[in-house]
């Protein structure tokens, strides 16, 4: 379902945003890349293999939280005040809640089994 609801979600705040098409699609391009690479790190039986496609992974999202900061964060700079507060309150939310799940997976079941799937 992420290959479905995360484009869609970066699509709306780039519409928000005023964001180029090009620029929409080079950001929804490289959140199904995180999420095919995410999915491949929880797959791979090899241990090297999984924390490789973790890393692409996570350095990909990094990529892709920078590029909307700076890119959409410039298309939305001209726009009135409610869209850009609304962008940027849109924008802190997915910075926070996505640069949660690859801390998760690493300490998880998935990764270290730091902490135990109920913890």
């Amino acid at each position: 379902d992420w290959l479905f609801t995360t484009p869609l979600l970066l699509l709306d705040i780039g519409l928000l945003a005023g964001a180029s098409n090009r620029d929409i699609l080079t950001l929804v391009g490289l959140d199904a890349f995180m999420i095919v690479t995410g999915l491949g790190a929880t797959l791979m039986k090899i241990p090297v293999a999984r924390f490789a496609f973790w890393t692409i992974s996570t350095i990909a999202m990094l990529v892709l939280l920078y590029y909307l900061v700076a890119v959409f964060g410039d298309a939305v700079s001209g726009s009135d005040p409610d869209t850009v507060s609304t962008f940027n309150a849109l924008r802190n939310i997915i910075l926070v809640t996505w640069l949660i799940y690859p801390v998760a997976w690493l300490v998880g079941t998935e990764g270290l089994n730091l902490i135990n799937l109920y913890g």
